[in-house]
Parts: C-alpha cells; sequence; structure tokens
C-alpha cells in the first residue's frame, strides 16, 4: 500500500466521531488563478443527524466512467445516487475540458461500448441540428466538428454535458457541486457516506448498498482504507522493463488546466500578463517545438508551426499545425449565418503542471498547486498571444464560455493519473505492449470485462520519470483490476483502477474509463441483486447483452444482430480467432476444425486445433469419411458433429439450412 507523505485532515478525523468536528475541504472549482488559494478552502461542521438517502449505488464522480457506470445500473433498475464536485457532469470530457476525444483508430467500428457509441452518435447530432453543415461534409457518418487531427471527433464541452445530461435518466439521483469526504467500513463493508454541498452547505449521509469510486483522483480509496499506490512503483515489484528502481510516490503523471481559444484575425485579445509570468515561462521552455527522441527510434526534434492545413500522419497525430491540433470547431465545417469561427482546445504538453502532484495533500496546499497550475497555463497563454514565433498572436481570444468558468480555465484539471488499487491482479507493461505479445491481441484475460487500445502515453512528472511513450495491442480490461482487498462493496469504476503507473498511460483515455464504469456498474448491481459479488461469467453475459466488448474484434460492432453471442463465446474460448488479425468474421464459414476446437473447449477442455481434432475423432464427436479422413479445412455442416455421442445435448437447432455454418450461428448455438 502507498502511505501517503502527509495525511489529508478529513482522512485523521474520519478516524473517529465526526459529529461536531470541524473538516477543511477543497472545492475545486473555486481555486482562484489570482488572489489567495485559501479561498477555495471550506471549513465543514459535521451534524449530529445529518439528512439520509438510502440508494442501492453511491456513484463518487460524474466522469465518464461514474456516468456509464448510474447509465447501466438505472437501465436494471437499480437505485443511484451519483456525486460530482462540479456544476458539470462529464469528467474529462466537459468539466476537465478534454473534448477532443482520445481514442483509437478502430472506433468508428470498434473499441467502444454501445452507451459510448450512442453519447459519440448524439454529439454530432447536436450540431446537425443547430448549426447547416457544408456540402463536403454533411453526409459524413464520422462528421467531426473541429476537424481536428488528434481525434476523430472534437466538439465544445457544452455539446458533451448537453448530450450528458439527456442521456442521463431521471431515475438517477445527481447531486453536483458534492463531495464525499468520509466513509464508514465495518465488517469489511461500507456501511455510510458523508458528503458535503458545496452550494447547499448542507451535510448528506449517504446508506449505499454499494459504493463505486469514478472520482477523477481516486479519492475514495484512502477514505475507505484499502491498500492502493501512488506515483511509480520499483522494478522490483512489477518487474516492468521500463519500470524506476525504487518507489517513487512523487512521480504521478502532470496535469493539466486547459482552456479554449478563438481565431479572430485583425483583432487584439491579449490577456493581462499574469503575475511572476517569465519564471512559468522559464521553468515549461514554453515551445511549439517537442522532443521525439531518437533513441527510441523517433523522429528527434520537431517544430510545430501556428497555422495551416496539412494532411494528417498515422495515430491521428497533427503532421505540423498547432491550432489545428485539437481544434474544437472548423469554420469549413459549416455553412450559413450562425457559421461559428475556428476555435481551439489548447491542451500542449508544456502547459502540463509536472512540478507537483495533488495526491495525499493537505487541504491548503493542494489548493496553492492548483493555482500554480492554473497560473501556468494562463502564462501559456499569454506567451501564444505575445511571444510564440517572435511576436505572438493576440488575435487568439480566450473563450471563457467554452469551459463556463470565471477565468476561462477547465473547472476541474485534466488528471492523467488517480490513486490506484492494489488488487491481486494488475495489469502491468508486458500484458499489453507489443514487444512482449505475438499475434493481433495483448494478453488474454479470461475475466475481462471491457477492451482498450491507446498508446501508454506517459506525460513525464518532475520528479525523475523514466516511463516513455509506447505501443500496445488491443487489450482487455480484467475484473480483477476493479476489486479492492478489504472492502466487500467497493469498485473502482474510473482511473482508479489496479493498473501500474506506466500501463495507467493505456487505461486513461475516455472509452477505457467509460468502458471501466460500465463494467463497475455490472458488477455493483448483480452484487444487489445476488448479495455477493458476482462471478465473471456472470458479469460478462450482463455486459455482452449491454453492448459491451470483451474481446478485441475489429469487424464486429456493437449493433451486429450476433454482437452478445460472439462476445461470450469468444471469451469462452468456443469461437475461432485468427492469430494473425483481429477479425470476427461474423458471415465466414466454420471449418470442421474450428468446429471440433469449439466442441472442445465448450465441454471444458480447451486445446489447441490438432489436438482437439484428434480428440474430437477419437471421442466419436465428429464424423470421418469411409477411408476414415477429416477433412479440417472445409466447411463445417451441422450433421458433422454427432451430437448423440456429446458428453451432454446442445441446444436445439433451429436453422433454415445444414450448412455451412457461419460463424455467427455457432456462436448462436453454443450460448
Amino acid at each position: 500500500m502507498a502511505y501517503p507523505r502527509r495525511w489529508n485532515l478529513v482522512l485523521l478525523l474520519s478516524l473517529g466521531s465526526l459529529c461536531g468536528q470541524q473538516i477543511t475541504l477543497v472545492d475545486v472549482e473555486r481555486v482562484p488563478a489570482d488572489g489567495d488559494p485559501a479561498a477555495a478552502l471550506r471549513t465543514v461542521t459535521v451534524p449530529p443527524r445529518p439528512r439520509e438517502i438510502s440508494c442501492d449505488l453511491l456513484v463518487a464522480g460524474a466522469g465518464p466512467g461514474g456516468i456509464a457506470a448510474a447509465l447501466l445500473a438505472a437501465g436494471r433498475g437499480h437505485s443511484v445516487c451519483l456525486t460530482e464536485e462540479t456544476d458539470w457532469i462529464g469528467g474529462q470530457i466537459t468539466a476537465g475540458g478534454v473534448s477532443a476525444l482520445d481514442e483509437n483508430r478502430f472506433i468508428e467500428f470498434s473499441g467502444g461500448t454501445r452507451s459510448y457509441y450512442e453519447m459519440r452518435r448524439r454529439i454530432r447530432d447536436y450540431y446537425r441540428r443547430r448549426f447547416q453543415l457544408a456540402p463536403d461534409v454533411a453526409g459524413l457518418e464520422n462528421f467531426n466538428p473541429g476537424a481536428c487531427y488528434v481525434s476523430p471527433l472534437c466538439f465544445e464541452p457544452r455539446a458533451g454535458l448537453q448530450v450528458l445530461q439527456d442521456m442521463l435518466p431521471h431515475a438517477v439521483k445527481l447531486f453536483l457541486r458534492t463531495q464525499i469526504f468520509r466513509l464508514r467500513v465495518e465488517g469489511g463493508l461500507i456501511r455510510s457516506a458523508l458528503a458535503f454541498g458545496f452550494e447547499s452547505g448542507e451535510v448528506i449521509r449517504f446508506l449505499p448498498k454499494f459504493v463505486l469510486d469514478a472520482t477523477e483522483t481516486g479519492d475514495l480509496l484512502p477514505l475507505a482504507k484499502v491498500p492502493y499506490e501512488v506515483g511509480s512503483e520499483p522494478q522490483s515489484d512489477t518487474h516492468e522493463p521500463h519500470a524506476a528502481r525504487e518507489p517513487n510516490p512523487a512521480c504521478v503523471q502532470s496535469f493539466t488546466y486547459t482552456f479554449a481559444v478563438e481565431d479572430r484575425p485583425g483583432e487584439n485579445h491579449a490577456i493581462a500578463k499574469p503575475p511572476e509570468y517569465e519564471k512559468y515561462r522559464d521553468r515549461q521552455q514554453f515551445s511549439l517545438r517537442i522532443n521525439y527522441p531518437v533513441e527510441y527510434g523517433w523522429r528527434g526534434y520537431f517544430q510545430y508551426s501556428m497555422f495551416g492545413e496539412d494532411p494528417p500522419v498515422p495515430n491521428n497525430m497533427s503532421p505540423r499545425p498547432f491550432f489545428g491540433w485539437r481544434r474544437l470547431l472548423a469554420a469549413q465545417n459549416f455553412t450559413g449565418p450562425n457559421r461559428p469561427r475556428d476555435l481551439a482546445l489548447i491542451n500542449w504538453p508544456r502547459q502540463d503542471y509536472a512540478a507537483e502532484s495533488i495526491l495525499d495533500r493537505s487541504p491548503l496546499e493542494t489548493a496553492q498547486i492548483l493555482q500554480r497550475a492554473k497560473r501556468t497555463s494562463l502564462a501559456f497563454l499569454y506567451w501564444l498571444q505575445t511571444e510564440v514565433d517572435g511576436k505572438g498572436y493576440p488575435r487568439l481570444m480566450l473563450r471563457k464560455d467554452v469551459m463556463g468558468s470565471a477565468d476561462g480555465l477547465s473547472k476541474y484539471p485534466y488528471i492523467r493519473e488517480a490513486r490506484r488499487l492494489r488488487t491481486k491482479e494488475r495489469v502491468v507493461e508486458q500484458d499489453i505492449v507489443d514487444e512482449y505479445q505475438q499475434g493481433p491481441r495483448a494478453r488474454w484475460f479470461a475475466d475481462s470485462v471491457g477492451t482498450g487500445f491507446y498508446m501508454v502515453d506517459i506525460h513525464p512528472c518532475g520528479a525523475n520519470e523514466r516511463g516513455r511513450m509506447m505501443m500496445p495491442k488491443p487489450f482487455q480490461i480484467p475484473m480483477g483490476t476493479l476489486i479492492p482487498e478489504g472492502v466487500a462493496n467497493l469498485l473502482a469504476a474510473g482511473k482508479s483502477l489496479g493498473v501500474t503507473h506506466l500501463t495507467n498511460g493505456a487505461f486513461r483515455l475516455h472509452p477505457v474509463e467509460w468502458n471501466v464504469g460500465e463494467a463497475a456498474g455490472a458488477i455493483a448491481s448483480l452484487a444487489v441483486e445476488k448479495g455477493a459479488l458476482p462471478a465473471p461469467r456472470g458479469v460478462q453475459v450482463v455486459l455482452a447483452k449491454a453492448g459491451v466488448p470483451l474481446v478485441w474484434f475489429d469487424d464486429l460492432p456493437v449493433s451486429h444482430p450476433s454482437f452478445a453471442a460472439i462476445q461470450l463465446a469468444a471469451i469462452r474460448g468456443v469461437y475461432p480467432l485468427g492469430s494473425a488479425d483481429l477479425h470476427a468474421s461474423p458471415d465466414a464459414p466454420v471449418t470442421r476444425a474450428e468446429a471440433a476446437r469449439a466442441l472442445a473447449a465448450y465441454f471444458g477442455r480447451p486445446l489447441h486445433t490438432p489436438e482437439a481434432v484428434r480428440m474430437a475423432i477419437a471421442q466419436g464427436w465428429m464424423a470421418t469419411d469411409h477411408r476414415n479422413w477429416f477433412h479440417p479445412d472445409i466447411p463445417f455442416y451441422w450433421t458433422d458433429w454427432r451430437e448423440d455421442r456429446l458428453p451432454k445435448p446442445l441446444a436445439p437447432l433451429h436453422a433454415v439450412r445444414t450448412g455451412p455454418v457461419k460463424r455467427s450461428e455457432l456462436a448462436e448455438r453454443l450460448q
């Protein structure tokens, strides 16, 4: 377990009775960019009898994971209380300002859940309803409002906010501007949670059956006193080739206050010079020049230009123009009287705040660090307006309304690394990085509750970061990484799952965080229904039917009628998986060898194909011809199985033909 360098006052006071005690909290949304950072501190006096609210699930944090968990659990008929520190739901999509979604190259076909795709569809419809699209993009299925380089879908945070508000059912009780500050744990269970409303000033006691931590920084882990990690683990612990030699709790990925600027040529919108501007400029080494180290086989130093339109390069990265990197609205995409101007999100490595981490700090220290991070971003804006390219671009207007804040910065910082559960099963570098994994997929996890695919993208900390960017294979999310030790009704539902400092760099992105939350919602809802933590198989059935992929396929959309059957068959080992690609090929014919292997796996004897064929013949499960030939590579017909000789009957056959049998048909019957 990571022992905090400084005990938070909240954690100290939670050890005893809090009645009448005063607790200090940080209202992150109220941290000023200028002035006394202590203005964001709130003193809470716990009343003897707070208002009590009972619910099946208490979800802390309304980011992607929290929203996804609430949607699934509420859809199964459970009562859900959802708390959020800011006044916007959506986390990094909205309040964190990262509305240029970090996704993968497969995303228009696969790599997301059905509800995540629904969000993406609604965001595109949001712009189709409100604006007249230019003729050359009006017919695009994958219309990108910002025509940005970093993502196939860039949009204004408020568009994401509106969509998520519309998606969230009224049955979910939403508590905005509310922070959980104490958990009462007895007998290995969370019995109650105290929360404070920053606007109402009210203390509420929640009485949940299950609790999910979808906060940006894993805030519930120390409150629940479960084992967790902070910073980078030593190589002796994870055995990761690129881990540090010694543990380093201070080495937490940098975080960022994002902002948006509108391009208004011929105008001057330069902000006032921020306090201590030169200090921040020099420390951060503001530049549009980025080093891609040649020692890793990369391109070396690369100079980006401020404006321009160049063809994109692989991995959705910008070829050269900086402004279009995370452009949220591209004027070229619209026409008509309300055509918007070019609007860009500024989220650049040089504005990352790496000097200090906010994890396990005192409330005052947290507020001070957040203020310094805000000043870093405002200094970068001033540099863009006055110094970049030797002249600056005062035409860049800070759009405060885009982030909905008084200072124009995101309501909550973009957090890249949280506290992480210390789970029995962790995902380490060797499990996902391509140089350690053979075949098209990363390490196989039989308890998979989802999938992900993104670079191991480490934004350096200010404490001797040794990690570097690495490319993984498409990977799975093991159920075991969501389950803490010591508390039976708590789950990770966001970035606090059981990964390492390094692999966190691949698990922290929008669709993966959403998938983690959706999986946590399924686990918790089943636990409430059954009175105990469910087995992976039951969770996988719920998730597959909800449109959550368990195994990576690049040609099996969530809308496919056999999606659930194929996913469940694949995770069970009875669906043919290619060794050279990610194809499900649901309409391809099954070979007789594949059918033999499917039978072996179905009856609990997972074997390689040659052994499975030999066993199927020896047991009389599959027919041979009069020469005793098996013909493993020809198409399989249902009559090739000698079903009267199987260990137990299969599901009744309801087919429109005897064969050749499609892969999707095989999956449907074996479910």
